[in-house]
């Protein structure tokens, strides 16, 4: 998508979820984005998802719009998020934070 690194998918086994993998996840996203050069980051959500709205603005993602229907299987919304600059000072700062504390809780990282 140009400059945006779009996520399509994250998901994790009901299994090996609360376990920091969805966010280890979104994690590489990140910085495999950062590595290609790219100025933001952004996805669709669903609405009814709060666990998964409450991670992705935790990394600074912001609610810009709503894609009426568009999940097919029952076609709720889909809320799009996207990031400011990940590469801009302020957000380098808040991903540090964050992915440090991940590493603390986690023990595993990138």
């Amino acid at each position: 998508m140009g400059s945006d690194a779009h996520i399509t998918a994250i998901a994790v086994d009901e299994t090996y979820q609360q376990r920091g993998i969805g966010e280890l996840l979104l994690i590489g996203t990140i910085i495999s984005s950062l590595e290609l050069g790219l100025e933001c980051v952004t996805l669709e959500v669903r609405e009814s998802n709060s666990v998964a709205q409450k991670l992705y603005t935790k990394y600074g993602f912001e609610r810009v719009g709503i894609r009426k229907r568009y999940y097919r299987d029952n076609n709720e919304d889909a809320l799009i998020m996207t990031t400011k600059s990940i590469a801009s000072p302020d957000y380098q700062r808040l991903f540090l934070e964050l992915t440090s504390t991940h590493k603390n809780r986690w023990g595993y990282g990138w």
